[in-house]
Order: structure tokens, then sequence, then C-alpha cells
């Protein structure tokens, strides 16, 4: 149980440092060159679609 939050606490001081930094340059809308409503309809439509593949992207893997 020690083992799963250790790996969720750095998961989410990774996350956040790096959504901080993306953040400062416009966020994920401008990391994929979109404005922001369009990027959301994009993620929600993926996110209803295929939630794995969304996941997997987020993730990098």
């Amino acid at each position: 149980m020690k083992k799963i939050l250790v790996i969720m606490l750095v998961f989410f001081m990774v996350f956040g440092f790096s959504a901080n930094i993306l953040a400062a340059r416009g966020g994920m809308p401008a990391a994929h060159g979109v404005e922001g409503r369009c990027f959301g309809t994009a993620v929600s439509s993926v996110a209803q679609y295929s939630p794995l593949c969304l996941a997997s992207h987020v993730s990098g893997r």
C-alpha cells in the first residue's frame, strides 16, 4: 500500500511540474497547436471513444 502511495505522489509531483511549464507557455492547447475550445472537444471525444489511447498519449508511452 505504501509503495502505491509513493508512486502516486511521485507521479503527481512530476506531472504538476511539467503542467506548470506547459501552462507558462500556453498550456496543452498551445502544445498541440489548437485553441482551447477545440482542444477540449477533441480530448472529450477521444476520452469517450478510446480512454486507454488518451491515457497512453498523456503518459508518453
